[in-house]
This record gives structure tokens, sequence and C-alpha cells, in this order.
């Protein structure tokens, strides 16, 4: 019948723990006492001495890693099945691809673990074991700085699939970007970790890079506040490659979004590259994201228009403005404002539905057409600058009884009546047009 040292036996020989291969305390060498004591009752030879260590713990250590060998495809199929089983649970293929990524890296560390774990079955020199560590460490080091550069690899493609779905140029140019640089950035800390178990200072060596790269910075600080200026762009998307923008110098329609300049093509048909930096600090003001577009105009009638001719004139205007289907009808004015130099002066203001350029300039043709025919139905007739000529006959008694009929009537005005008024906010006249 088995005891509790031979099912710890057993157990011990299953598993090539490195504690136990290493234990230093009393109970753990009592346990390898027993191990050696029961195998030489079977074996004699087990007690045999190869290369300064007993033959049944090269034994041991062969066989921890014929074991490690045989479970390790079990294992990994067990455990990865598992992570399959989670991942088809979600709609997108990335986190698939990380499980099949997981194949090499989960295979190639257990056997890592398990060499390592049993060299620690045979007593080797303390340089030898040394050396050993120290190769285990680069081991896993550059073992896992692999894996995350093929995680970065996976993840780029993952988002250039992404960026290729959308209508920006932009998001194109920065994934590869950003992701050349978090590559660098993993190479670089994973060849420090190996420098440093050579045991050379890397502090020494991060203070130079610091310097150089201050040094680098100086030198390219244009084109780095470019590429910031890019990544500022996309983030923030003040506009699009197609859209119509216009800059505190430049107006036109985006064609392309680079790392270090904007391109716009202008009205003139010209291209004009504006430094990404530039761009960033800008004031934009994107025409495509209008909802509405404004029309802001003044008509001049002639001074012969009489006060009820004028107010029909504003009526009428009024009434096609109301009736119109493109015309937004939340908000609109149609007002008698100004008596200008030539022309007595009604202002117009409305907003169109659509923001079409061409439908636009339609919609405000057609309406200047109606005000046209009803203004002229009666007789309204519309101003032009001119400059009339009178030759002034002063008549000093017809002066004095027209100021003393004046001043009778202004005496005879009740007192001063104050008005209500609501407050209301109105663009200024230079802002009026649309």
């Amino acid at each position: 019948m088995l005891n509790y040292k031979h099912l710890m036996f057993i157990f011990y020989m299953l598993k090539p723990s490195i504690t136990y291969a290493q234990a230093k305390d009393e109970s753990h060498l009592d346990l390898l006492a027993f191990i050696e004591t029961e195998l030489s009752q079977f074996f004699p030879q087990a007690k045999t001495l190869f290369l300064g260590t007993a033959s049944w713990r090269w034994g041991f250590a062969v066989l921890s890693v014929l074991i490690l060998l045989l479970m390790k495809r079990f294992m990994l199929t067990k455990l990865l099945k598992w992570f399959r089983v989670l991942s088809g649970k979600t709609e997108n293929t990335f986190d698939d691809q990380v499980v099949e990524l997981l194949n090499k890296p989960l295979s190639y560390l257990l056997m890592i673990i398990g060499f390592y774990g049993s060299s620690k079955w045979i007593n080797l020199s303390e340089s030898l074991e040394r050396f050993i560590t120290f190769c285990y460490r680069i081991s896993l080091i550059i073992l896992f700085t692999w894996f995350l550069a093929c995680l970065i690899e996976l993840s780029t493609k993952f988002l250039e699939d992404l960026a290729a779905k959308s209508s920006s140029t932009l998001d194109d140019y920065v994934v590869p970007f950003v992701s050349r640089i978090i590559k660098i950035a993993t190479y670089s800390i994973g060849g420090m970790l190996v420098i440093q178990e050579f045991g050379i200072n890397v502090a020494g060596i991060i203070a130079g890079l610091g310097v150089g790269g201050l040094a680098f910075a100086l030198a390219a600080q244009e084109t780095l506040a470019n590429w910031f200026g890019a990544i500022m762009i996309y983030t923030d998307r003040p506009f699009e490659v197609g859209h119509w923008i216009k800059t505190s110098q430049f107006e036109g329609v985006v064609e392309e979004v680079g790392l270090r300049s904007t391109r716009i093509r202008t009205f003139a048909q010209t291209v004009v590259s504006i430094p990404n930096r530039q761009i960033a600090v800008d004031v934009i003001e994107n025409f495509n994201k209008m909802q509405k577009r404004r029309i802001s105009l003044k008509l001049g009638v002639t001074y012969e228009t009489s006060p009820a001719m004028l107010e029909e004139s504003v009526e009428r205007i009024r009434d096609i403005l109301r009736n119109h289907e493109e015309v937004d009808q939340s908000f609109w004015l149609v007002k008698f404002t100004d008596f200008g130099d030539s022309a007595l002066e009604i202002f117009v203001y409305y907003f169109t539905l659509t923001t079409n350029w061409e439908e636009y300039l339609s919609i405000k043709q057609e309406i200047n057409l109606r005000i046209m025919q009803r203004l002229k139905a009666i007789g309204v007739e519309f101003a032009f600058p001119s400059m009339s000529i009178y030759q002034a006959v002063s008549d000093p008694e017809q002066t004095a009884k027209l100021d003393a009929q004046a001043r009778r009537l202004f005496s005879a005005r009740a007192p001063e009546v104050v008005d209500r008024r609501e407050t209301m906010t109105a663009p200024s006249e230079s802002n009026a047009d649309g």
C-alpha cells in the first residue's frame, strides 16, 4: 500500500520543480535522501556519479524534459482551444488572430522554462550555473520582445484595415508612423534589458540618448511640429479630404493630409501646401459642415417710391420667402432699413435648406427674379447709383412758417413714452453677407 512518502516520490518525479530541486531546508533534503535511497534499492547504479552528479539526478533531468515535451502539445491544445472559444464570442477577428499568435511564444516559453528547470537537478559549478541563469534570462527577454513586436505588427494590420474604410487619408499615414515608433521603443527597451544582463550600466546609455534626443529634437523641431500637427488634425478632425475649407490665408478643397503638410486645391485651380503645424493653430472655417446656407442682400428702390408702395413691396417679398419650399422657415427677415445716398434700402435675410453651391445659386436667382417681377407689377423701380443736382431757391418767409409749425407740433406732444423692447443678438453690418 502506498504511503505518504511514496506519493511524494511519484509527484516529485512528474513535477520537476525548481524550488524542490534547489531546496536547502531540512525537510526537502530528507525527501531527496529518501528518493535516492528508494532508487538505489532498485537501481544500485543510481548513486553513481557522472560529471559530479548522481545518475538518478541526470535521469530526473532527462525525464523532466521528456514529460514536458509530451505534455506541451496537450497543454497548448487545451489552452488555445479555450482561448478560441472566448474569442469566437466576439464579432471582430482581431482576438482570433491574437490567439493564433500565442501558439509559438507559449511553446517556446514552456521549453525554456522546462530546460532551465531540468538543469537544476544537476550539480553544476557556480560559474556554469550563473551562465545557464544568464542564458535563461536573456531568452525570456528576447522571447517577450519578439512576442510584443508580433503583437504590434498584428495590431497595425488591424488598424490599417479600419483606416482604409474611413474617408480620411490621414489615418493611413498616422497608423504606420505610430506603429513604427512603438516598435522602435519596444526593441530599444528589449535591447537595454539585454545589455543590462551583461552588467553594462544602462543609466549612462539612457543619459547619452537623452542628450542626443534633445539635439535631434532641436534640429528637427519643425518636422516634429508638423508630425504632431498631423496627429492633432487626425484626432480633432476639423476637416476631411474633399471638404471646402477656409483658413486665414487660403480657401479651397482639401486634396490630401500628409505627415508634413496639407494640400488644398484653390478655386483658381492651384495647389497650396500648408504645413500641419500652421493648420493646427490656425482658425479654420469648414463650409461642408454647414446645415443651411445664408443669403443676405439689400434692395434699393428709387426715392419716388411712396410709403404705401414701399410697405407693399416689403410684404410681397415676405410672401415670396414664406411660400418658397427651399427657404428655411425657422428664421428670415425683410425690413425697410436705410435711406441710402441714392435709394431706399430694403434688407432681405434668409437661409436656403441646401448647402450645395450650384443649388444655392439657383434658389437665389429664382427668388431674385420673383422679387423683380412682383415689384415691377406695382410700379416700383430699382435704384442705381446716381446724383441729382438742384438749384436751391431760398424763401425766408416760408422757412419761418415751417419752423413755427414744427415748434407747435413738438410742444403739443404728450409726455415722453418709454418703449419696452426685447434685446436681440444680430450680426454686424459687415458680416451680413452669406
